[in-house]
């Protein structure tokens, strides 16, 4: 005792002494940095102390470990017993006692149900992963909640706004309706709207590149790329894309000239792009038509400033690059709003359909792509150090459990554990990448002196990417604090009904998707050729299981009417009355009568055994106790009060009080209800544990006196 005493001691000490040397070398010789550099001195320190977590401890135990194995090994000597003195090995008898105490102190709050170890040992367990796993799982939803950035709807909506919609003098896509109108609408919004942006005082902006309103800024130039059929006429079967160079006006044969290289923007529309191939960059692009490849077609880059992209447009227009073999024209750029620090990555396809219409989609995907540690607020450092410190703990948990735990090692559970640590790798490599592409892509932007498209979507590819594993870690991180909370009833009552009703509500299920099938495939047939809702049979399906769980607000009942009055209200009356109140009712049903059935008959076992809650109450109990005592003696002044009286005379009030009851229940028939003399006295052996606490309090105070007159 006195050995750790001097441990602690000194340890005090020399934390007092560097902190108040600190102090003074900040204070007194001038010391300060501004804001960003103490946070960059901040993240070294991080990364340091994560180094030496991960890697140092690692190095430092191996070679404690093959010292061990080499060294002589020393005859294997028994260690001091409890309560014995570490430098003397004579027992201490102070610290015995104060065992005692804590042991007969806890033995008045046991009942017989407490002395099943297996049971607590499995209580224990389950307070350490709670722990564990609750705090894992509340630090990832605040840095999942604090990395989000809520103005990006806002973003893509004002930006799908301008480009749909007339704007002032510029038209929108909804007015794009032939190939004409294709080069009108590059004109007037692609070329014009980006260049002659006005600021919020309404003056001209005068630097090319400028959204208007002055909401974002071109990064690099406008790609324009369309798709060709290989033959001129339309047919039923899916065309062919055309794949072969061609000279100007799309004239063959084509010839290889030694200056085409010299000129590769006044031949680069007809040849073939070759495009920049990347693991995350999409494939295929969907179109409402058809499906077209990403490395295909013929592309063209508009300039950086007005005329010369009115310049480019009109040599297009006027050589016909649009013509009746177009399939589909895709425009692409990146847009950057330093406000938000959000990237929009714009990809506009027109499809020009067989009937002489032209079909449009457009795709903006809002990123934030630069991440600077000098923005980032201050909570969202400390929640994210927190969660990296509690990642390694998590991590170091379960190589315990597969490494020392035999029986733990074999759990299912540790797969769902390992996949979370595995998720958590994956994500802090998909970032990293992320970084450097965005990185290389910023360099490239800066030093491009050429009309050269810096293609963002890549890492904004990468970021999606990120998004969807993050959400797939919050999905598994619940499931494994959901097991961890079987030790409450309601829990344990909901999984279990789940597993004993799993054949009716899957053979239920099997009802009901046959049953949303056949009502897709009707749909699809009798009003496929009227209404949009219906067009696809994969949209049919969709559109009816959203309709039959309530999402009314994209289909209408006249949707299903274009077969007849009679065909429709028949349609209308299976979708309503068949499934959505029928099947989906005897689903609900089904699942509350088995709920029921085993709420109200428990399991043997979980009836006598001790619960949860009571087993804290008694493990964690003298922290309560402590709390209340803390409180009441600095709170309440300890006075004698003649109607309370003393301690004696409260005991006394206390076994009368209980002796009237007693006979109030014999009196009433109620003898059995509840013990005789208070919730804490329940037997006797709980009477025999308070009189050894007594004893044992009785016995230091006497020691406690012999040491006041030595």
């Amino acid at each position: 005792m006195q050995a750790q005493r001097k441990m602690y001691i000194l340890f005090g000490v020399s934390i007092f002494i560097v902190v108040w040397c600190l102090i003074l070398i900040i204070c007194l010789s001038g010391f300060s940095h501004e804001s960003r550099k103490f946070r960059a001195i901040l993240f070294v320190i991080v990364v340091v102390v994560l180094f030496h977590c991960l890697i140092g401890d690692f190095i430092k135990f191996l070679g404690y470990a093959c010292y061990s194995a080499l060294r002589k090994k020393p005859a294997v000597q028994e260690g001091p017993d409890v309560g014995r003195s570490s430098i003397t090995y004579n027992y201490d008898e102070d610290a015995l006692v104060r065992l005692q105490l804590a042991s007969h102190e806890a033995a008045m709050y046991t009942t017989p149900s407490h002395y099943n170890e297996s049971l607590n040992l499995k209580y224990k367990q389950i307070i350490n992963e709670l722990r564990l796993y609750g705090l894992y799982f509340v630090l990832l939803l605040l840095l999942v909640v604090g990395s989000r950035n809520f103005q990006a709807y806002y973003n893509t909506d004002t930006l799908k706004t301008v480009l749909q919609e007339k704007r002032l003098d510029a038209i929108g896509l909804y007015y794009v309706n032939t190939l004409d109108d294709i080069y009108e609408y590059i004109r007037r919004i692609v070329i014009e709207a980006f260049n002659q942006g006005h600021d919020y005082n309404e003056k001209v902006i005068e630097e090319p590149g400028w959204i208007q309103y002055n909401i974002a800024k071109l990064l690099s130039v406008v790609r324009l790329r369309q798709v060709r059929r290989e033959e001129p006429y339309i047919g039923l079967s899916t065309p062919d894309f055309d794949d072969k160079n061609f000279m100007p006006r799309w004239q063959l044969p084509y010839e290889q000239l030694h200056y085409i290289s010299k000129y590769i923007h006044t031949y680069g529309p007809w040849l073939a792009a070759q495009m920049d191939w990347s693991m995350f960059t999409p494939s295929y692009h969907q179109g409402k038509l058809h499906t077209y490849a990403e490395n295909n077609g013929y592309a063209t880059f508009l300039s950086r400033d007005l005329n010369n992209s009115l310049k480019i447009l009109d040599y297009l227009e006027k050589a016909h690059w649009f013509d009746a073999r177009t399939a589909g024209v895709f425009i692409d750029f990146t847009l950057y709003n330093a406000d938000s620090n959000l990237f929009s990555v714009c990809t506009i396809l027109l499809e020009y359909t067989p009937f002489g219409n032209v079909l449009s989609h457009v795709d903006v995907q809002s990123v934030g792509l630069l991440l600077n540690v000098d923005n980032l607020p201050a909570m969202f450092l400390i929640t994210f150090l927190l969660y990296l410190f509690t990642l390694i703990y998590f991590l170091k948990h379960l190589v315990l459990n597969l490494l020392y735990k035999t029986k733990m090692s074999a759990s299912p559970w540790n797969c769902v554990d390992g996949v979370i640590v595995l998720l958590n790798i994956f994500i802090i490599i998909l970032i990293i990448v992320r970084e450097v592409k965005v990185s290389t892509l910023m360099s490239e932007f800066e030093e491009s002196m050429k009309l050269e498209f810096i293609d963002f979507r890549v890492p904004a590819s990468i970021d999606n990417l990120a998004n969807l594993a993050i959400g797939f870690l919050i999905c598994l991180t619940t499931v494994r604090l959901w097991k961890v909370f079987q030790f409450a009833k309601p829990f344990r009552v909901f999984t279990r009904t789940l597993y004993r009703a799993r054949w009716a509500l899957l053979t239920l299920l099997v009802i009901i998707v046959i049953w949303l099938f056949a009502f897709g495939i009707s749909s699809y047939i009798i009003n496929g050729n009227d209404t949009e809702n219906f067009t696809h049979l994969l949209k049919s399906f969709t559109a009816s299981m959203s309709y039959s769980f309530g999402f009314s607000s994209t289909v209408s009942p006249y949707d299903l009417g274009y077969g007849g009055l009679t065909l429709g209200f028949i349609l209308y009356a299976l979708l309503m009355f068949v499934i959505a109140i029928v099947l989906l009712n005897l689903f609900i049903t089904l699942i509350c009568d088995f709920f029921s059935e085993n709420k109200s008959t428990p399991e043997d076992d979980e009836a006598r055994e001790l619960s949860f809650w009571q087993f804290l109450r008694v493990e964690y109990g003298g922290c309560g106790r402590w709390c209340k005592h803390s409180l009441c003696s600095c709170c309440v002044k300890r006075i004698y009060n003649p109607e309370k009286g003393d301690v004696k005379e409260g005991i006394e009030k206390s076994v009368l009080k209980t002796e009237k009851n007693l006979k109030k229940r014999k009196l009433a028939g109620r003898e059995d209800k509840g013990p005789p003399y208070g919730r804490q006295l329940r037997d006797l052996n709980q009477v025999r544990a308070m009189a050894r606490k007594f004893s044992a309090q009785v016995a230091l105070l006497r020691r406690y006196q012999r040491w006041q007159q030595y």
